[in-house]
């Protein structure tokens, strides 16, 4: 067996317990299906919203701050999750995760981020304490950061985004939007949509049990989300939704029907079928990527059991041009009839 299988495992084989997927709650160009778990996980941690109300703190680096660098400070005697794509406000700007980090009990840990406030570095606000935003980033976001992330790791280097496409990401995303920030903060694109996307998330519910999400927007799949506890998913959910819900508002007319849940079944029957590669993780656990023609993302796993996964559907030879959107669960090959990049 050459070194490169010895590190592949199926997500499948990760998972600790099977999954199933509820019927979606639909609004507009947005459906949404929730996944729920099929027992609880061993492994213990919660989600940053509840470690911030228990004293966890994130902070710029101490004594030389950097944009792409924080420190998590754990008090706790219980791990801590920053999730991929997550935002945390305040300090001397605004970031979002490059990775889902799992910050052991009594631990302090730096971790990779992206600054989504362009215009801002408040070095008066250096000592103050990063706060849980009210959204995370949008799927569009997360897919282009996700990408740096995988080509990083496949280079043997830091789990990273490109901080130059972030900015540029999100000056089209405020440009689309009519939005003129005085920082270039993507939190003001959602505070500008607010009241349209509070009446979206009030339509998606968090289901009993539920501990993940597969968002499609105009008929097209575009990203997945799995953490294995059901309360630290709770505590991410409403901040997903609204990332889902901005993509969602600039859906074109004309759009493709919902997925059904036979869609929403295969695809997560190709996804745990997906080989992905192990990788070093920032924190406690273990990293995982895959990246085919068709599906791509990352994930972590604690003593072999599967903690997150982010998986995004990918435009190939098979799907729409690029800039659509993801490929329909149906439109999906197999990653067995592929070979791992």
């Amino acid at each position: 067996m050459s070194v490169s299988e010895s590190r592949q495992v199926t997500l499948a084989a990760a998972l600790a317990a099977p999954i199933t997927v509820a019927a979606p709650d639909i609004v507009g160009p947005l459906a949404v299906f929730a996944l729920i778990a099929g027992a609880a996980p061993s492994c213990q941690y919660v989600s940053f919203a509840e470690g911030c109300r228990r004293g966890v703190a994130i902070k710029e680096l101490q004594s030389d701050a950097q944009v792409n660098d924080l420190v998590v400070h754990n008090p706790l005697d219980v791990a801590v999750l920053m999730y991929e794509g997550e935002e945390v406000l305040g300090a001397q700007q605004n970031r979002t995760f490059d990775v889902s980090v799992l910050v052991s009990a009594g631990a302090s840990l730096r971790v990779p981020v992206s600054c989504v406030e362009a215009g801002r570095w408040d070095g008066a606000r250096h000592a103050d304490s990063f706060a849980p935003a009210p959204q995370a980033a949008y799927p569009q976001l997360r897919r282009l950061k996700n990408e740096r992330v995988r080509q990083s790791q496949r280079e043997d280097r830091a789990p990273r985004a490109a901080q130059g496409e972030v900015w540029d990401e999100i000056a089209a995303k405020s440009a689309r939007h009519g939005v003129r920030s005085n920082t270039g903060a993507m939190h003001d694109v959602f505070e500008r949509n607010r009241a349209l996307l509070d009446a979206i998330g009030r339509d998606v519910s968090m289901k009993c049990s539920q501990v993940g999400a597969l968002a499609a927007i105009a008929g097209r799949f575009v990203v997945l989300d799995y953490v294995s506890d059901v309360e630290a998913f709770a505590a991410l959910q409403g901040p997903l939704v609204q990332g889902y819900a901005l993509d969602a508002l600039e859906a074109r007319d004309g759009a493709l029907p919902a997925p059904s849940i036979d869609d929403a079944h295969e695809f997560i029957e190709l996804l745990l079928a997906t080989s992905v590669t192990r990788a070093p993780a920032v924190g406690i656990g273990e990293g995982l990527r895959f990246d085919f023609s068709t599906l791509a993302g990352t994930g972590l796993t604690l003593d072999g059991e599967l903690v997150t996964l982010t998986a995004f559907p990918q435009t190939g030879a098979d799907g729409p041009p690029a800039g659509e959107g993801s490929v329909r669960a149906r439109r999906v090959r197999r990653p067995s009839r592929r070979a791992p990049r």
